[in-house]
């Protein structure tokens, strides 16, 4: 696959760049796999391996027309977007999503990175929306790695989740009809990154905060870990409530 800078590139090199490393890691597990593996059952209820690497396919097929202008389609009045059979053969599977991600990227990294693209709640910048792409390929590869019994290795990368996480906290509340008990200004995030640097997020100075290793609260953002399993630690009832409602994602029903 061609890689990110042999397009003209208007978008943020490093995103891009990870965005293409998260690609090309869940690419390099699921490639050397048996048939039998990609068969087996995945943390996704009543999805397996290959339905995982089957749903990023059609994500990127629907990324692809919002990104053209084309969101409309996206979007079904029910919520959903239109799906389409999953086919038998891995290697097809493979091969799918390998095109559809290309498709997608290179329209991608010709846009502006202020440039408005329709997802979903609303629009978002296409910066944002490459973070999007990156969070769920990375939430994603965290189920196939579970399934093909394989240990996962946490990088730096993880900030772009760290960072959408924090900033969906609006829409998670708003999502799931909860009012958080004071202003999400009162928060802040102090997490320790895979390389051992602090990552903040929010005002320094706020009265509340949820510190920890980033992994884990990436993993809490995108539903892969119980805050209760992880080593986050909530200071203040705004706090609390975010372990509960955070997600860095949009609703179940629609494309993840």
């Amino acid at each position: 696959m061609a890689r990110p800078d042999q397009y003209i590139r208007r978008m943020d090199d490093v995103l891009l760049d990870d965005l293409a490393s998260e690609h090309q890691v869940l690419d390099n597990l699921v490639a050397r796999l048996a048939p039998n593996v990609w068969a087996k059952s995945s943390p996704s209820p009543g999805w397996t391996l290959a339905h995982q690497i089957h749903h990023l396919d059609v994500s990127e097929g629907a990324a692809l027309l919002a990104l053209t202008g084309h969101s409309d389609q996206v979007f079904a009045p029910t919520g959903r977007w239109p799906d389409r059979a999953l086919p038998d053969d891995p290697a097809e599977v493979l091969g799918n999503w390998r095109k559809s991600r290309a498709a997608s990227f290179e329209v991608m990294a010709t846009l502006d990175a202020k440039a408005p693209i329709i997802w979903g709640d609303g629009p978002m910048t296409c910066r944002s929306f490459a973070t999007a792409r990156l969070m769920e390929t990375w939430a994603h590869g965290l189920d196939c790695f579970t399934t093909a019994g394989v240990e996962p290795v946490d990088t730096d990368r993880l900030r772009h989740v760290a960072h959408l996480g924090f900033r969906a906290l609006p829409y998670a509340f708003r999502s799931q009809r909860v009012t958080p008990p004071a202003p999400l200004s009162d928060l802040r995030l102090e997490l320790v990154a895979p390389s051992g640097e602090v990552w903040t997020y929010g005002d320094v100075n706020a009265p509340q905060s949820i510190t920890g290793l980033a992994s884990h609260w990436c993993r809490v953002a995108t539903r892969r870990m119980d805050s209760a399993e992880s080593d986050l630690k909530a200071h203040g009832p705004l706090a609390q409530s975010v372990l509960t409602v955070a997600r860095a994602y949009l609703s179940d029903g629609a494309p993840s």
